[in-house]
């Protein structure tokens, strides 16, 4: 996952400086499982990130590549588990980790040199990896996938600089997982992202 992780890096930097100016942002992510995800983990975390890089197609029109990393873990005094031919109760341990990565489109509803603030509305579509682990008592239970996801966001990026160059961006987003496994009907959790950005230009160009 590491190294896949990084060749896409590397090729979407390369493709989007070559043709438009880019934006490119590193973030901290926790979140907070949501509907049936919460049947098995209810606990929020603060162990997410994501890398994130984009390019403009009109001047309030972006698309880019969306990678992230989010691990859920909780330790559950009494939990009953129930499979095929029975059920147990018995002290649990579990652990969801999950690894998008998306296309993203962006709508901002600003032009890059107005205002304070840059708000957008976006949507991530792609697939996710799926990592979903269950000790209960002495039963242990893993389940490992791709399945398609997707998460619309909202969000605003932060203008720093004479040049506004960088910044700061924040944005919530909801995730959706298409998963039915082990009390799980959909995959769902809010992400608070708060992160750093700075843009790219193309080769010879700087404004």
């Amino acid at each position: 996952m590491k190294k896949s992780f990084l060749i896409s890096l590397i090729v979407l930097a390369s493709f989007g400086t070559a043709f438009s100016q880019s934006i490119w942002s590193l973030s901290l992510e926790p979140s907070t499982p949501m509907g049936d995800m919460r049947n098995f983990i209810e606990k929020s975390t603060i162990r997410g990130f994501s890398a994130y890089g984009s390019w403009f197609v009109t001047d309030r029109i972006t698309v880019g590549l969306n990678i992230q990393w989010t691990g859920f873990y909780e330790k559950d005094e009494r939990y009953t588990w129930n499979f095929d031919g029975g059920a147990i109760t018995a002290t649990a341990w579990k652990e969801v980790y999950m690894w998008p990565l998306y296309l993203n489109g962006r709508y901002y509803f600003t032009d890059e040199d107005e205002g304070l603030l840059l708000p957008y509305a976006g949507l991530n579509v792609g697939v996710a990896y799926i990592d979903q682990n269950a000790q209960v008592g002495t039963y242990e239970f893993q389940d490992k996938s791709w399945k398609f996801a997707l998460a619309p966001e909202v969000g605003t990026r932060f203008p720093m600089g004479i040049e506004r160059s960088w910044g700061f961006n924040f944005l919530v987003r909801y995730q959706m997982a298409f998963y039915n496994t082990n009390d799980i009907d959909l995959l769902q959790f809010l992400n608070y992202s708060i992160g750093v950005y700075w843009k790219m230009y193309p080769r010879g160009e700087r404004y």
